[in-house]
């Protein structure tokens, strides 16, 4: 049986590339035991995984990953094991779906006040059932041919502190752990090696977080260690996965972190604790 799994990984519901059937067949194709969809702001994705997922395929997990606002820095925070019809959660989700959207209109606007041309229209339909995220705006500017990859698009124009940047609609991080709570998940860190945001786990812990990220492909083998310890400090369970999206020149592929099931374990045991708090 395999031991290995992956609790993180997108669909086209949000920046990914596959639809849920595809990232389906793929993850089918993993010797993985356990898999969770972390769509940003969304557990479409999950759902329609939910009606997919067949006797003898690998565990599915529901996940959601959220932005947070900590001291002016985008964090993000994973979601595991919450109620997907729990109702402030969803209420939530649909408040950020709308502020995407509105938000992809904002980038386009900058992007065509620095001579860009490029519609609202041509990343609607880049970014298809799905809500708009950065990564619909610069694939609607590589198909247009006005840039040469992703990371010209995102060290130009849309990048962080870059001319068309535009802030995404953010909770505060006891908002984010708090609403995960309410809906009888489990908050973690994702990637707590991007941007340092590892320096953030003492202000976190006493807030009711539950764990970090430790696996992840940004972060290296000493970065792992650092982690385990931090995590150890703190009291805080570990995870991990690839943060697969399909444009594979740009991440690892699905189940090629070894993320151990008994973290999902772990997990598991404690979204029963936060349950039984509520």
């Amino acid at each position: 049986m395999a031991r290995l799994i992956d609790l993180h990984m997108h669909t086209n519901c949000s920046d990914g590339v596959l639809a849920p059937a595809e990232l389906l067949a793929r993850v089918r194709q993993k010797d993985i035991a356990a898999f969770a969809v972390t769509d940003h702001d969304s557990l479409a994705g999950y759902r329609v995984l939910q009606e997919l997922v067949q006797p003898g395929d690998p565990e599915l997990i529901s996940g959601v990953e959220l932005s947070v606002d900590c001291e002016g820095e985008d964090l993000h925070m994973l979601g595991y094991l919450c109620d997907p019809d729990h109702p402030e959660l969803n209420q939530r989700l649909a408040f950020f779906q709308q502020e995407r959207n509105r938000r992809g209109l904002l980038m386009v606007e900058k992007l065509n006040q620095l001579g860009v041309e490029l519609s609202f229209e041509t990343v609607q339909q880049v970014a298809g059932d799905s809500a708009i995220g950065r990564p619909h705006v610069a694939e609607a500017l590589l198909r247009k041919g006005l840039v040469e990859n992703f990371d010209d698009v995102f060290r130009r124009y849309i990048g962080n502190g870059r001319p068309a940047y535009v802030k995404k609609a953010r909770l505060t991080p006891g908002e984010t752990i708090d609403l995960i709570h309410t809906a009888g998940g489990v908050a973690v860190m994702a990637h707590p090696g991007i941007n340092g945001m590892y320096r953030f786990v003492d202000k976190l812990a006493p807030l009711g977080l539950d764990g970090v990220e430790v696996y992840h492909y940004a972060h290296d083998q000493e970065q792992v260690r650092q982690f385990k310890r931090l995590a150890k400090r703190y009291g805080l369970l570990l995870s991990g996965g690839s943060d697969f999206h399909g444009r594979d020149e740009r991440e690892c592929e699905i189940g090629a972190q070894p993320v151990p099931l008994e973290y999902l374990d772990q997990l598991k045991n404690r979204a029963q604790e936060t349950r039984g708090q509520a």
